[in-house]
């Protein structure tokens, strides 16, 4: 308990003297140092050997949610989604991908633009986790972060299309397919009220629609 407070009370002196830069770095540390996060992860890599598998389908919460085995009917699918997880986490975690995986979606960056990330690094991130994709020959599809509804989009959902727009830019000149899902789930740049309960993450009706859209590449 002692420890804990401890902890606690240095993260907050560190975080209170920070710059942006700094206060997004912390985020991180705190991210990949929450509980649920390195549990999931150990798991992970505890079944890292597991060779069965052949899709991965990576991301936050919103993959993490999906119970993607039976929405695409098919059982050589990994869910390796992590709830709060941004594009840093994902690279810490690329270590526990199987040999045999042979094509992967991706859908990760909300959690970053929510707590603050420049889309700049968002960006950089992602790449990164693209290019680690392809030298290990694995297909890379990348799915459209995601809008978010009406009572959360601040001034996030402008980011989100930002982001959105370099990765399928990317995509195009770098032979990728990118996956817009967000001409179905938010076609006028905002998560719609039918496909949420609290404008973030995503009901069944979502998952079937989403599931709908990818089948066509497996």
């Amino acid at each position: 308990m002692k420890r804990n407070i401890f902890l606690t009370l240095l993260v907050f002196v560190i975080f209170s003297g920070c710059s942006l830069k700094e206060e997004t770095k912390m985020e991180d540390w705190k991210i990949q140092n929450d509980p649920y996060y390195k549990h999931k992860k150990s798991q992970f890599d505890v079944l890292s050997q597991n060779d069965r598998y052949e899709t991965i389908m990576l991301g936050d919460s919103i993959t993490d949610e999906g119970s993607w085995d039976e929405l695409l009917n098919k059982d050589t699918i990994q869910n390796r989604g992590i709830s709060g997880d941004t594009t840093s986490g994902v690279l810490d975690r690329l270590d526990s991908v199987n040999k045999n995986i042979q094509q992967v979606f991706i859908m990760i960056g909300v959690n970053d633009i929510m707590r603050g990330k420049e889309v700049d690094e968002i960006y950089a991130n992602y790449l990164k986790i693209i290019q680690t994709f392809r030298d290990k020959n694995i297909k890379v599809y990348i799915q459209s972060t995601l809008y978010i509804g009406e009572t959360r989009k601040a001034n996030f959902n402008p980011k989100i299309e930002e982001l959105n727009k370099r990765l399928e830019k990317y995509a195009k000149e770098n032979k990728l397919v990118f996956i817009n899902l967000n001409h179905i789930l938010a076609p006028h740049k905002v998560l719609k009220k039918e496909f949420t309960f609290d404008d973030l993450h995503l009901n069944g009706t979502a998952y079937k629609l989403w599931a709908k859209e990818i089948k066509k590449y497996f």
